[in-house]
């Protein structure tokens, strides 16, 4: 047995297993052996006479720290622990070490003799899980729980997230952390039994803050298992991505909300249907079997399907290129479909292409209507056009009564004057036949002036006897010729009073022709500005024509794109 044997057997074995070296009390390098010796590069004859120091960073060799480990070791104290010394090429290597110092029989060092084993690929694997842990707890929430969910201890990140500090937690149970609802649900009492048979768990937790605010933890519940295998505690690491989970939500209930009011179908980037929404499914009349894996041409038209645009509309889509517009489709059975929509493409981490999402509404019953309305206001279009023909020609009809309207008030206004004129002779006429009927009763005064002279002549003729025989011839003569005058005066006298009966009937007449003219020359007057009036309306009647001709013609060409 190793411990039956000598002390130098002992320190044999001890030599060939471990790095020595002997040093004197004041670091000075005595010996080493090889295992020493190779674990940092040198030999013998490079150390030997040398001071510890030169297997020390140069900072650490003059720190208080250095001082105190030797000036322990030459009080006879014991050093051992993990150290880090430097190769001879510089490389780190790390020593389990035990400084033993020899003393003499009065109690005093002589030397100092160090035992080590080299380490360095555990150390420097521990370095690096440490640094790894470290670097976690620097960026993640850690909690530390008992195997049934006791906190025993927690870091910074994970305190900021909840709220809460290190002694309001402490040896509290796990259950603060959720709702109530959550705390009866058999699922939670599941959960802590899994961690405490050994299983992990991960995933996202909604977990309450210490206001009672909802946070969301991206975590992985850890068990942690002793020298036996069996779970002694949980590891909690955690990251809050409250943000992005309410962005997450609100894009999910958008996309919820998109897919509840509209068509949504998804292509691969060469046009192959990957699933589609019942929206979709019930505006084409398709069930999901029948058209999953099948190409997008099933919706278009052969002719459609096979021309150059078709090609470049999901060349466009494969570059990346989105696609909105109305589209004319075909739903099952061929029957003819428009649909509002946009073609998204998705891109994945390369920025290529992945799929292609459409999302849609569809509008046939809009469009149909729309294409009615154009055909409606085509015919709309064509009768105005007419009538503003009909308005030109009335125009030009009202035109032209206008102008025969100022002709007559020309001519009108000619009778007018002559009526006036006739009157003013009537008149003149009436005042000569007035004046004709003195000179007849002069000229009746005088014949029967006339008449009493040859009466007269004839009784002086009777009283002369056939003295006054020649003077009755001549008086019967004279009473022959007065009655002549009578007569002619009486003949002059009727043509008068006729003519007078005439001129009277004539100036009756005038009268009426005038005050007729007069009623004719005011109606041809209003006529006249009638016809003209009507001429303007009817031009501005034909210029509204002429320009809802052509706003029906632009609001028809409107609708007509708008279908298409």
């Amino acid at each position: 047995m190793l411990f039956g044997r000598s002390p130098s057997a002992r320190l044999d074995v001890l030599y060939r297993s471990h790095a020595v070296v002997e040093y004197s009390p004041d670091g000075m390098i005595l010996s080493a052996n090889r295992n020493f010796l190779e674990s940092l590069g040198y030999t013998l004859a490079q150390v030997k006479g040398r001071k510890h120091a030169m297997l020390v960073e140069p900072g650490e060799a003059s720190g208080p720290a250095y001082d105190a480990f030797w000036q322990a070791l030459r009080q006879g104290r014991c050093q051992q622990g993990e150290f880090k010394r430097v190769a001879r090429d510089g490389r780190e290597v790390w020593l389990q070490a035990t400084y033993a110092p020899l003393l003499d029989r009065r109690g005093r060092p002589v030397r100092v003799i160090a035992y080590a084993a080299d380490i360095t690929a555990r150390k420097l694997r521990s370095i690096a899980s440490e640094a790894k842990v470290a670097a976690i707890l620097r960026s993640q929430a850690m909690i530390e729980f008992t195997i049934d969910g006791t906190i025993v201890e927690a870091n910074d990140n994970f305190l900021a997230a909840v709220g809460y500090g290190i002694d309001d937690i402490r040896g509290q149970h796990h259950r603060i952390f959720v709702e109530r609802a959550e705390q009866a649900d058999p699922a939670y009492q599941e959960f802590w039994a899994a961690l405490a048979r050994g299983e992990y768990r991960s995933g996202e937790y909604k977990r309450l803050g210490k206001d009672g605010r909802g946070i969301w933890l991206q975590a992985t519940y850890n068990p942690v298992l002793d020298s036996h295998g069996r779970p002694a505690g949980v590891m909690k690491f955690a990251m809050d991505v409250t943000a992005s989970k309410r962005l997450t939500l609100d894009l999910t209930g958008q996309i919820a909300a998109i897919d509840r009011s509209q068509g949504v179908i998804q292509f691969a980037p060469d046009g192959t249907i990957l699933e589609a929404n019942e929206n979709f499914l019930a505006a084409v009349g398709y069930r999901a079997h029948e058209i999953k894996g099948r190409h997008h041409r099933i919706f278009v038209e052969p002719d459609h399907a096979s021309s150059a645009e078709y090609l470049q509309f999901w060349e466009q889509l494969r570059a990346g290129q989105y696609r909105t517009a109305i589209f004319k489709r075909l739903g099952k059975g061929g029957r003819e479909i428009w649909l509002q929509a946009t073609y998204n493409p998705v891109l994945d981490a390369g920025g290529r292409p992945a799929k292609v999402v459409k999302h849609c509404t569809d509008i046939t019953a809009s469009v149909t209507a729309r294409l009615l309305a154009a055909t409606a206001s085509s015919r709309v279009a064509q009768g105005v056009q007419a009538s503003a023909a009909a308005a030109e020609e009335l125009s030009a009809s009202a035109a032209e009564i206008a102008q025969s309207a100022a002709r007559s008030r020309v001519l009108i206004d000619e009778v007018n004057g002559q009526a006036k004129a006739g009157g003013r002779s009537t008149g003149e006429l009436e005042q000569a036949a007035s004046s004709m009927g003195g000179i007849v009763q002069m000229i009746q005064g005088v014949g029967e002036q006339i008449n009493l002279l040859a009466l007269n002549a004839t009784i002086e003729a009777a009283r002369a006897g056939a003295a006054g025989r020649g003077f009755s011839v001549v008086a019967g003569e004279v009473k022959n010729l007065a009655g002549q005058v009578t007569q002619a005066t009486n003949r002059i006298v009727q043509d008068i009073e006729a003519m007078q009966a005439v001129a009277g009937i004539v100036a009756t007449s005038l009268r009426s022709i005038e005050r007729s003219v007069a009623e004719a020359q005011s109606m041809v007057n209003g006529i006249a500005f009638a016809a003209e009036e009507q001429s303007a309306v009817t031009q501005e009647i034909s210029s509204a024509m002429q320009g809802a001709s052509r706003s029906l013609t632009e609001v028809n060409q409107s609708l007509v794109s708008l279908s298409t």
